[in-house]
């Protein structure tokens, strides 16, 4: 290196030069690293909080925890006890832990409905105690796709047995019902047959009668639209004898009008003296009745009034 600085000034210094240059990208590291943990929370300060699980099925180290949809920590570690329970170890933020209450539950979730899964923390009681580091909560397993095509599944199949066992049942209503059917069905082309040939009679039959009618409809109007001028001239030659038959009345009645009362006065001087001839007779019969030859003969005269011929 000293022989090289004496024969050109630009590698004078050039350890030095490089020492610096590595430990500025040392530093420069060393500050991406420091920034990468302050935002994973690497350098926050956290505590353990246990919870059991009946399988570590969907379980695996790193899984974030979750809070109101926030992430607040991770699950650190899976163990097995004797029991064959799982043990598990998630680390939650220490300034959270305020938030939540020992009675507070882990459902084990799903970020969608394909998505990954995710440990979320509820809040729990209020009142509660606070969550404190090394406790344990309870943890259930929440409804993911498979669980629910499962619960589908286990709902439908029995539905889907027992129409099977319905449909091949041969006393069953479905293979009843079919059966009315196809009878039903064999009556009906029967009753067709028969409304076929009852509508084919009735056609025979209107074609027969209706169609001679229709023509003797035919010819009366023919021959009426012959006769109609005649009858129509004969009618209008009758109107005319009425109309002067009724001038003439008419006439004969305003030449009368004038005498009737002279001939209402001669029949009413008739009248009277018809009256008196009357009482005249019977006065004459009254008296032949009383004599001694006549009185036995002649029967005794009705009393009441005269009896009038009229010719009403």
């Amino acid at each position: 290196m000293t022989l090289l600085a004496d024969k050109d000034e630009r590698f004078k210094n050039l350890f030095g030069k490089a020492a610096l240059f590595i430990l500025l990208a040392v530093i420069g590291l060393g500050l991406v690293f420091l920034w990468t943990g302050i935002k994973k929370g690497a350098f926050t300060p956290k505590s353990p909080i246990y919870f059991v699980a009946d399988s570590g099925q969907d379980l695996s180290e790193g899984m974030p925890v979750k809070f109101s949809g926030f992430k607040i920590g991770k699950l650190n570690t899976l163990t097995l006890d004797e029991q064959g329970h799982v043990q598990v170890e998630v680390s939650i933020e220490s300034k959270y832990l305020s938030l939540i209450r020992r009675d507070a539950v882990i459902s084990l979730k799903k970020e969608g409905v394909i998505g990954d899964g995710v440990l979320d923390v509820s809040r729990g009681t209020e009142g509660k105690p606070v969550l404190v580091a090394g406790d344990k909560v309870r943890f259930e397993r929440a409804s993911g796709l498979e669980q629910a095509v499962l619960d589908v599944k286990n709902r439908i199949m029995p539905i889907l047995d027992d129409l099977q066992h319905t449909l091949h049942d041969p006393d069953g209503d479905v293979r009843q019902t079919l059966k009315n059917l196809r009878e039903f069905s064999g009556e009906m082309r029967g009753t067709r047959e028969r409304l076929d040939r009852v509508l084919g009679s009735v056609d025979t039959n209107l074609n027969n009668e209706v169609e001679p009618l229709l023509r003797s409809l035919r010819q009366s109007a023919a021959k009426i639209d012959q006769d109609m001028p005649a009858l129509l001239k004969k009618v209008d030659s009758s109107m005319e004898n009425l109309r002067k038959t009724s001038e003439s009345i008419n006439d004969a009645v305003q030449h009368s009008a004038p005498q009737l009362p002279g001939m209402l006065g001669e029949a009413r001087e008739t009248l009277g003296k018809t009256r008196e001839m009357v009482g005249t007779t019977q006065e004459v019969v009254d008296s032949l009745s009383t004599s001694w030859p006549l009185k036995n003969a002649v029967p005794p005269p009705e009393t009441g009034p005269v009896r009038m011929d009229s010719h009403d």
